[in-house]
């Protein structure tokens, strides 16, 4: 081998090296220290659920503490904003709901830009909600319901996770497509809510399924329709909203992760490469089916596109119903 050979050969060998810790490089900086997984709801509802069980599989399978933090409240801008003050190297991230996409519509003086301020990873499930009552309610259907808040329109209360989540606009969605004055009380995240309306302090609760099988499931509340367009399997007697009586609704849910602005993309690939095998494992799936909740995994970029379509989506339905909340 001439010398010049011997040059090629060694600086090709060189360049080889370093594309293969160029690779490696994004994981090992994600996992040289503790990750921590922000929750913006309490403990105990859907949202933790998914983050618990994500994090000890993520933990497994990085070697390194993988630690859920519940920062509830404001709809989850709390736990956002101490996020966007994070640097972009894996460490920390946060479950967000699909109110993240609703947020600015809804704050007049949001703390950071939604689609400039995070870096989408993956979307993580989809969810339906459901409209609860109490166990002894005199509203034995979404009709009864109707009918008692159109006879006194200021009779009607309903707990939510918070102003701007799923179940909130899923309230308000039915206040105006039906013209029953239907008045929120925002908690801090389902299991606050479903716990007030299962203590009988307020009449009915929008919920998500996840937060709200377990009371079902007891006999401590009773749902009367999901908001979704079809029915969901373990609850095959409760009717959709649109089959109790309200054409054309239909409101879900989405859970998924988000990082700071300004990730190395090839991080980005590698932790959503990673959180994706961990919601697919057979174990997990089937812990999460249990507790009604449906995995959907993709692409960054598709998640991207999903907050995006969302906003785009609510803008004129939160226009028109005039819906605002502090900053």
């Amino acid at each position: 081998m001439n010398t010049n050979t011997r040059r090629q050969w060694i600086h090709r060998a060189a360049l080889a090296a370093l594309a293969a810790f160029a690779w490696q490089a994004p994981a090992a900086y994600a996992q040289q220290s503790v990750t921590r997984i922000l929750v913006p709801f309490a403990a105990g509802g859907a949202t933790d659920i998914v983050a618990r069980l994500v994090a000890q599989k993520l933990a497994d399978a990085w070697g390194t503490p993988v630690i859920v933090e519940n920062k509830p409240g404001a709809a989850g801008t709390i736990a956002s904003r101490q996020r966007v003050g994070s640097a972009p190297d894996g460490r920390t991230l946060i479950m967000v709901t699909s109110g993240h996409a609703i947020n600015e519509l809804i704050h007049e003086k949001l703390p950071y830009s939604t689609l400039n301020d995070f870096t989408p990873i993956v979307q993580a499930t989809e969810i339906s909600n459901v409209l609860l009552t109490t166990r002894d309610s005199p509203y034995k259907s979404v009709a009864d319901v109707l009918a008692a808040g159109k006879a006194k329109p200021d009779l009607l209360s309903y707990g939510t996770a918070g102003v701007g989540t799923s179940v909130h606009l899923a309230g308000e969605l039915l206040a105006a497509t039906t013209g029953v004055t239907l008045t929120p009380v925002h908690f801090k995240g389902d299991s606050e809510s479903i716990t007030n309306l299962a203590g009988g302090h307020i009449p009915l609760s929008i919920n998500t399924i996840p937060g709200a099988k377990a009371q079902i499931a007891a006999g401590n509340v009773r749902p009367l329709a999901v908001t979704t367009s079809t029915r969901f399997e373990a609850f095959k007697d409760v009717p959709t909203m649109a089959e109790a009586g309200v054409p054309n609704y239909a409101v879900g849910n989405w859970f998924g992760v988000l990082g700071p602005a300004k990730m190395d993309p090839a991080l980005v690939t590698r932790l959503n490469a990673d959180f994706r095998k961990a919601l697919t494992d057979p174990a997990i799936q089937s812990k999460l089916q249990e507790s009604g909740i449906t995995v959907k995994v993709g692409s960054a970029a598709e998640f991207d596109a999903l907050i995006r379509a969302d906003i785009a989506k609510w803008r004129p339905i939160v226009t028109k119903l005039g819906l605002k909340a502090g900053g």
